[in-house]
């Protein structure tokens, strides 16, 4: 129990640490924001809130601004803020409206690379900076036949050319009760901006990673034992936790699927949150079942259900004012829960103190985040972080649960067996006495047989997989790849990826991980896996190598898996390549005029160095250039005992095979070295890939 709340603990104040702010920032009076002494340090981020000039049922451009203000006294709109006006008074109409917002910010930063990241409005917005259009969402409009709303959060990169910038922003809305500036601009500095949205990128995917693992994780629980259905439950609540996270905040769905109509998305927003309460009220209905009532579960799971049919079957302005029923709704499920918990406290029911702790963590991030979604405060977001706490302490508990009944059976398996073996025993003791050097023979012949066929299926195994993950996708018209790969045993330790990021995007990967056989083949298929899945967020190679760097160090320390690697990248669109190198030694480009250049590496091994952040190398390509990646052991042995030697060996073969078609490169240089050494054989795995420019 104490060891659960240490976990809690430790996990709750990393969220308190990260919402905590060292200086408050200033905010905008009467349409002005001061805040030169604010961004003249270094790192600082301010989100452009304050009071606003609001001009109501107009639409001007930034030239009309002084005329407007010559016969018109400006309101003042307190952004973040809605228009929305009273229900009863205007019904489903009470977020419709449009209007013009202006604020000038006094930064101080003339010259310097600002950017801005700029969140969806409610629905439809236009941006102008100094007097320039760069943003916007949907089409704003006066009417609701010509409005589109849109969510597509975007960061805005300028350089002011003065020491204050005027911001106009055009807001309309007819599809949300919701309309105005309800979300925050942020300003600052171009890489402080773009670093704070990789790390939000960064924090929100381990979050979807973690919750969805963990969903999935109990999927298969309940494939395997189906007596326990409440994993089942938790399960599907992790799911749509992580598509929750995925959908909402930074809209990464949007990213990824750029056409998905607005109304759909945010039909799949409100359905990942209206789903979530009946499917964890059946998950918390079945694990304490004697505490809780039927007819308040039926009650959950029919209420909630209608308000998913009602998402589904209206428009978006008319459903989105379920959303403060509908936590009105959840919030009085969780209080009833609190009262089922604290009954299986009362009877000693195992597991409940630590599921109400959890609970009441998940609890007070929902009611921080009703609040501050309603703009009744002003703080972080913190309910998905609250939720992975909550489900994590779930896992354990249940995993708990798990492990201690397979504990048991395993206990009564071996009691049995130990009665069994003393009575058989007893009945074939003579027998056994007359028989047993033969049957002792006999059995550790069939034994060593048996691990001998076991280890080498194990290797065929392995050796098939690595083949799998290792094979080249067809990279016409732009890359012609051909690659010598010699390892020592039929498993080697170098192993190497080509991915077709898009067509006209191609990224290598080579490494060299520790050992030969099963041993590398399970190091290759870790490399492997973390390859695929930061890929698809690393944009750079050298990004690449520094979430492999971080993922090695933190998650594999007690392993101590280190390995140097490399990773480029071809844009066929800027016909320019990128490379990142990580403890290896130097490639080669071979340029069509038989010109030489060396790629020297660009940071330490893989998994030794805590946040380290790679160097990256880029030069342009051209139809007939050429690369050569490898490994060490391609010219260790050409001299062991004076390395510079052997690689002056090498250059001089690579050089060589200039004139040579294609084709015929890797043979060349794979005779031309095994001359060098006199032998036919290399003692360690040996990788050349060679890469041509078509």
């Amino acid at each position: 129990m104490k060891h659960y709340l240490r976990w809690i603990t430790f996990l709750w104040s990393l969220v308190l640490l990260s919402c905590s702010v060292a200086e408050v920032p200033p905010v905008a009076e009467k349409g002005r924001l001061t805040a030169v002494s604010y961004l003249a340090q270094n790192n600082q981020i301010i989100p452009i809130v304050g009071d606003w000039e609001y001009y109501p049922g107009m639409f001007f451009s930034p030239s009309e601004l002084t005329e407007i203000k010559s016969i018109r006294e400006p309101l003042y709109f307190t952004v973040p803020g809605v228009w929305t006006k009273s229900f009863l008074e205007k019904g489903f109409l009470a977020g419709d409206g449009y209007g013009t917002f202006h604020v000038e910010l006094l930064h101080g930063l003339k010259g310097i690379p600002l950017s801005i990241k700029v969140p969806e409005m409610e629905s439809a917005y236009i941006l102008f900076v100094d007097g320039e259009r760069l943003a916007s969402n949907g089409y704003v409009s006066t009417s609701y036949q010509s409005g589109i709303p849109e969510y597509r959060p975007q960061i805005i990169d300028f350089i002011p050319k003065e020491n204050q910038t005027s911001f106009l922003l055009q807001i309309s809305n007819y599809h949300h009760r919701k309309g105005g500036p309800a979300q925050v601009i942020i300003l600052g500095r171009t890489s402080d901006i773009h670093k704070q949205y990789e790390f939000q990128i960064l924090r929100d995917m381990l979050l979807v990673g973690s919750i969805l693992f963990m969903g999935l994780y109990h999927i298969f629980l309940y494939w395997n034992r189906k007596k326990d259905p409440f994993t089942y439950w938790f399960a599907l609540t992790c799911i749509l936790v992580a598509l929750r996270v995925f959908i909402t905040g930074n809209k990464y769905l949007v990213q990824v699927i750029p056409d998905l109509p607005w109304e759909i998305h945010l039909k799949l927003s409100y359905l990942s949150f209206f789903f979530i309460t009946p499917i964890f009220a059946k998950y918390v209905y079945l694990l304490f079942k004697p505490y809780f009532s039927r007819r308040v579960y039926e009650l959950l799971k029919y209420v909630g259900y209608a308000f998913c049919c009602i998402v589904l079957l209206t428009r978006s302005s008319f459903y989105t004012y379920l959303m403060v029923p509908f936590q009105i709704f959840t919030l009085l499920g969780a209080i009833y829960t609190l009262l089922v918990l604290s009954r299986a406290i009362r009877d000693s029911q195992p597991g409940s103190f630590i599921f109400l702790i959890s609970f009441i963590v998940f609890v007070a991030s929902f009611v921080n985040d009703i609040l501050v979604n309603n703009l009744i405060i002003n703080s972080p977001l913190t309910i998905h972080f609250g939720i992975f706490m909550m489900f994590f302490v779930q896992s354990i508990y249940i995993a708990r649960n798990f492990s201690k009944g397979f504990v048991d059976a395993e206990n009564l398996a071996i009691e049995l067996s130990e009665k069994n073996q003393t009575l058989q025993k007893v009945q074939n003791q003579i027998t056994i006495l007359n028989e047993r050097l033969e049957t002792r023979v006999k059995e550790k012949t069939i034994e060593l047989q048996s691990k001998l066929d076991q280890i080498t299926k194990d290797m065929k195994l392995a050796k098939s997989i690595i083949q799998s993950v290792t094979k080249v996708p067809e990279m016409e018209p732009h890359l012609r790849v051909d690659i010598l790969y010699k390892p020592t045993a039929d498993v080697g330790g170098d192993i190497f990826f080509v991915k077709r990021i898009q067509d006209f995007y191609y990224r290598f990967f080579l490494g060299d991980a520790t050992g030969h056989g099963l041993q590398a083949a399970l190091y290759s298929m870790m490399i492997q896996s973390e390859f695929e899945r930061v890929s698809a967020v690393a944009m750079r190679p050298n990004d690449l190598l520094f979430y492999m760097n971080q993922h090695f160090y933190d998650k594999n320390a007690d392993l101590q898996i280190y390995f140097p690697a490399l990773v480029m990248d071809f844009d066929f669109h800027q016909n320019i390549l990128r490379y990142a190198g990580g403890g290896v030694q130097n490639q080669i480009i071979l340029k069509k005029n038989n010109e030489s250049l060396i790629v020297e590496n660009t940071g330490p091994i893989i998994g030794i160095l805590e946040h380290y952040r790679y160097g990256i190398f880029e030069s342009k390509v051209e139809s007939g250039d050429r690369i050569f990646l490898f490994t060490d052991g391609l010219f260790e042995e050409l001299n062991e005992a004076d390395g510079m030697q052997a690689w002056d060996d090498l250059m001089q073969t690579i050089q060589s095979t200039n004139e040579l078609p294609f084709q015929e490169i890797i043979p060349s240089i794979q005779t031309m070295l095994f001359q060098k050494m006199n032998k036919t054989t290399w003692k360690d795995d040996s990788t050349l890939i060679v890469i041509e420019i078509t």
